[in-house]
């Protein structure tokens, strides 16, 4: 596995993936964590897909990061593997209700039908926001980062992934989602994220090593990360998947692990 690096400075252009678990078992097990992502570009901070566990990591002696300074809260969709911790971090990035700030964009159903963000929690944020299939949403100061929803993902309930634009750095996410040929010219960026779930191709809902390879080789970002995985790909060494991966596409593949720090200003160290 990669060696640790040297932690990049809290305001650095930077993703820290505080867990990298998905899946029913893998969430029941906690084989990996499930904490979702911590984007950071242009100083402005967002947690995507707060599963459950997360605000107890993200406060780690690990981690030690801090709720309160999130600009926003994004949930691509309301699978509790997504969105288990999005009410407690909700509270925690308003310091329990007391300050209310920051923003929570999350898909019509996470609001709507059998939702998942309570109703007393909403009034904590500053603003309540609808994703919906090519939204732009300016995040931060002067909206300096911009959060686009290029698709709606194939997926059983509303389901989105993210494009994050800052000044230096564009990071996408691929969230769950079957393959489809549209996601190969929607989610362009230097940074690429895939939630691959599976070792080998089991159903249309979710991404597996093969999906990853075509988008991969496809899309061709300076960097992949696959992340979000279920049993069959931690059991089955992800970072030897992407190494291979690598060979196979010519494009630098990595398998994201619990509580890793990857700054995008430098190359990180490592398979």
């Amino acid at each position: 596995m990669p060696p640790a690096a040297s932690v990049p400075a809290p305001d650095a252009d930077q993703v820290i993936f505080i867990g990298t678990g998905g899946g029913r078992m893998t969430t029941a097990t906690q084989a990996r964590s499930t904490g979702g992502l911590w984007v950071v570009l242009d100083g402005v901070r967002v947690h995507v897909d707060p599963g459950p566990g997360a605000l107890v990591h993200v406060r780690s002696r690990a981690l030690a990061l801090d709720p309160t300074g999130l600009e926003a809260i994004v949930l691509t969709h309301k699978h509790l593997d997504h969105s288990g911790d999005v009410n407690a971090m909700i509270e925690a990035m308003t310091e329990g209700g007391t300050r209310p700030r920051g923003r929570v964009l999350a898909p019509r159903d996470a609001y709507e039908e059998d939702p998942v963000i309570l109703q007393y929690v909403r009034k904590y944020a500053g603003e309540i926001g609808v994703l919906e299939a090519g939204g732009r949403y300016p995040l931060g100061p002067a909206g300096a980062v911009v959060l686009e929803t290029p698709l709606r993902l194939r997926h059983p309930v509303e389901t989105y992934g993210l494009r994050f634009v800052g000044s230096r750095h564009t990071v996408a996410l691929v969230s769950c989602t079957g393959y489809f040929p549209e996601l190969e010219t929607a989610f362009g960026a230097d940074v690429l994220i895939l939630n691959v779930v599976f070792r080998n191709p089991r159903d249309e809902i979710h991404l597996a090593v093969p999906d990853a390879e075509r988008l991969v080789a496809a899309i061709r970002p300076r960097l992949a990360i696959l992340t979000h995985f279920g049993l069959t790909m931690v059991r089955a060494r992800p970072w030897e998947l992407a190494d291979a991966m690598s060979q196979l596409t010519g494009i630098r593949v990595m398998a994201a692990r619990d509580h890793w720090r990857l700054p995008l200003d430098t190359e990180p160290p490592g398979r």
